[in-house]
């Protein structure tokens, strides 16, 4: 369809242009012609004899109108302006004084200068119509339409021809497509007429009545089976079942008498433990009291110098902080409750850092968050956790290093670091380190790291050796949101 119609607008523009060719040409050589015979009408001013000339010309049907323009000079002779000489009748156009051919959809117009020896005498302008073009190009428009019209009918009994011929193929392509997909026999073709392709479809879908009929009895024989294997799985399912269920609480079973085994004997070595501790601050609150005393009578009596009065105050608060500690450890090992407020905790780090007594060659880092620098926790009890904390990695560092605590908070979890530089801990020895009297140090009783657990988990936190290898060790401290509110 769209090649013809290129044909056909290729030709109908050919004989449009070559129409207007010979139109302009002959219209030319009546401008040419008619010219000079009026430039003498002009040179003396005969308008008579130039208009009629002008109407012989208009007896052209085809002339639309004819004008003659004449140059009027003024009497300086400086300026010059043109009226209208002679025109055809009921035929007055402006003079534009554009010299040439102008072309709109009814008419053209030539316009030409007369002059005689180099002197303008005025303008000449001839409009013929258009109508015999137009005439032309209508018929050749439709031309044009009856022949897409002729391919439109054409294309249109082609298809409908095609579609008669493909549409019972279709159908039976598309219910073959739809069986092989759905497995559903029960699908038929449309018998949609009664020649061969008709017959084809009859003959399709008795086949396909036949394989249906085989299919369902296939089906109830198929059903028939799974009904059996699903009642045999059934049964085999529900022996299955319990014997699970007995593993599983036999499993459960030996989980909690394990459970019971391992925080039976964390109990007794607590308790005996606590024996000791108790002990221990007995036989250490008499001579605290002693030095105690004694450092007050010093200050009292015979001790004037401002800084040894400032270590004997360092020394009497060393001492009733020690005896805090002691006391409060002995509360929880009789059953006692931690006491929670507000606090800093830079100061509790600084602090326990203050009382392990680093050497100068041993730096403390401390990084917090913003939302971690006041919490809810039991000030004296969390500053002994990291007191022994700090206690072993300054063991572990002779030769000097750092230590680094950082605080974090992730979702309802505060995370608390506490990382060093020096000798690590051995792998192996990870899940023992915790355990009361557990140490691998010459002078070690192995009570520091068992108290850092039991006051952890009495705040509802745990501690755990994230990393540790020859160059370092990184504890973490686990405390739940409930149990560290911020402030």
């Amino acid at each position: 369809m769209f090649f013809p119609s290129i044909g056909v607008y290729l030709v109908l523009k050919g004989e449009l242009d070559f129409a207007k060719r010979l139109i302009r040409e002959n219209l030319v050589e009546q401008v040419n012609a008619f010219e000079d015979t009026l430039t003498p009408s002009i040179l003396f001013d005969d308008s008579i004899t130039a208009q009629e000339i002008i109407k012989t010309i208009s007896y052209n049907p085809l002339i639309s109108g004819v004008a003659l323009w004449k140059r009027n000079l003024e009497p300086e002779g400086n300026s010059e302006s043109y009226a209208l000489f002679a025109s055809s009748e009921n035929y007055s156009p402006k003079l534009d004084r554009i010299v040439g051919e102008k072309w709109s959809t009814k008419t053209v117009t030539i316009t030409k200068m007369i002059g005689n020896q180099g002197n303008i005498l005025g303008y000449f302008s001839l409009s013929r119509s258009l109508s015999d073009l137009n005439t032309r190009k209508d018929k050749f428009i439709g031309f044009g339409l009856l022949s897409w019209l002729v391919i439109i009918v054409v294309v249109i009994v082609t298809l409908c021809y095609q579609i008669s011929l493909t549409r019972p193929i279709q159908e039976l392509i598309q219910v073959a497509e739809n069986i092989s997909t759905f497995k559903d026999y029960s699908i038929r073709a449309r018998q949609l007429s009664n020649d061969e392709f008709g017959r084809l479809i009859k003959i399709f879908n008795q086949m396909m009545d036949s394989l249906n009929s085989s299919d369902q009895k296939l089906r109830e024989v198929n059903n028939d089976m799974e009904n059996k294997v699903k009642l045999r799985t059934k049964e085999l399912s529900s022996s299955n079942k319990k014997l699970i269920q007995e593993m599983e609480q036999r499993e459960k079973a030996h989980n909690e008498l394990s459970k019971m085994r391992e925080k039976f004997n964390r109990q007794e070595n607590l308790a005996n433990v606590g024996q000791v501790s108790s002990n221990i601050a007995h036989e250490l609150r008499n001579p605290m009291t002693a030095i105690r005393n004694s450092v007050y009578f010093l200050r009292k009596h015979f001790i004037t110098d401002q800084k040894a009065l400032n270590h004997l105050e360092v020394i009497d608060s060393q001492l009733s902080q020690s005896d805090e500690v002691i006391q409060r450890l002995l509360e929880l090992t009789k059953g006692g409750k931690i006491k929670l407020k507000i606090t800093d905790l830079r100061k509790i780090v600084h602090g326990a850092f203050y009382i392990c007594s680093p050497p100068g060659n041993i730096q403390l880092k401390v990084n917090l968050e913003n939302t971690t620098k006041e919490v809810r926790l039991d000030p004296l009890l969390f500053r002994q956790i990291l007191t022994n904390l700090f206690s072993n990695s300054i063991q572990a560092m002779p030769q000097g290093g750092w230590i680094s605590l950082s605080a974090t908070q992730k979702e309802s979890n505060i995370e608390i670091r506490v990382t060093d530089n020096g000798e690590g801990i051995p792998e192996e020895s990870w899940n023992k380190v915790f355990d009361p009297l557990y140490t691998n140090k010459k002078d070690g009783i192995g009570l520091g790291l068992s108290i850092c657990r039991e006051l952890t988990e009495r705040h509802n936190g745990s501690i755990t050796i994230e990393t540790s290898s020859q160059i370092g060790t990184t504890f973490l401290i686990l405390l739940p949101a409930p149990s560290l509110i911020l402030a």
